[in-house]
């Protein structure tokens, strides 16, 4: 009886162990949460006493990006916490503004720590990649969804979508593809219009021309932006092989294939202005 007594008393210092424990917790984390607001973090980053909230701030600052973020985050950069510093350095890398680079050049070359002098890089690294990547730039196409809607290769058939779409709108004059946010938050910034392209194999199908087997694909893509339809762009082309392609797998796919990147090709063929037109 003394045993289950003793065991039952352990039990219930364990309990409120955790609960004192887990009180705590709940105490730190409401202390260190974000700012409810721009001003107030921007306040907390500049001067509040405790390191977890000056980083919390910073991380804050580079999601939300406010404006007056980005200079408050440079300042950040000569915190006297390494951890606050790392945080500033990583936001600046998530607000995607090239502008910061300056600021973070100098400070990764007055940087001690290696840590945070790596994550300097990182972000310098993020910025610049960002800007190279939107120059020259008069639109940047972000990709979504690339689906199959024939009964043919499933998901496979969307893969080879989506690589063609990459390939053929890569070469057109004007426009940058990209699923990068960096690149697309630089482009924001710098006012370049982002739309989402998102593409639909129609059809697939099987046929036959003076004694070849032929594939004839038909594509869409929808140009939209801030979450509205602006426009379609469609496409077809027919892919032909001798009918002894019929037995080869491989030939089958690849002749597939090339009717998708053909049918992307007539699609694109006036994405210039067509997605030109979209975004006025």
């Amino acid at each position: 009886m003394a045993s289950s007594l003793a065991r039952f008393a352990r039990r219930l210092r364990s309990i409120a162990a955790g609960a004192i424990v887990t009180m705590l917790l709940v105490t730190a984390t409401a202390r260190i949460s974000p700012a409810a607001d721009p001003a107030a973090a921007v306040r907390d980053l500049a001067s509040d006493p405790d390191f977890r909230v000056r980083a919390t701030a910073a991380f804050y600052l580079g999601k939300a990006h406010p404006g007056g973020a980005r200079d408050a985050l440079v300042r950040a950069l000569s915190d006297v916490h390494p951890s606050v510093r790392t945080a500033a350095a990583a936001a600046l890398g998530t607000l995607g503004d090239a502008a910061a680079l300056p600021g973070l050049e100098k400070a990764k070359g007055k940087e001690t720590s290696a840590s945070v002098k790596a994550q300097m890089q990182s972000s310098i690294d993020a910025l610049k990649k960002g800007a190279a990547a939107v120059q020259g730039a008069r639109v940047v196409v972000r990709l979504g969804s690339m689906r199959n809607n024939t009964t043919l290769r499933g998901d496979a058939l969307g893969v080879v979508l989506g690589v063609a779409v990459r390939t053929r709108a890569a070469a057109v004059p004007g426009l940058v593809v990209t699923e990068d946010e960096a690149v697309m938050r630089e482009a924001v910034l710098r006012k370049i219009p982002v739309v989402m392209l998102d593409g639909t194999v129609m059809g697939l199908t099987e046929g036959r021309d003076k004694g070849n087997v032929t594939y004839r694909a038909q594509v869409e893509f929808t140009v939209s932006r801030d979450q509205s339809l602006r426009g379609l762009l469609r496409g077809a082309a027919t892919s032909y092989d001798s009918l002894k392609a019929l037995g080869d797998h491989a030939r089958i796919a690849a002749l597939q294939n090339d009717a998708v990147d053909g049918a992307v090709q007539s699609a694109l063929k006036d994405a210039d202005t067509g997605i030109a037109r979209a975004v006025k």
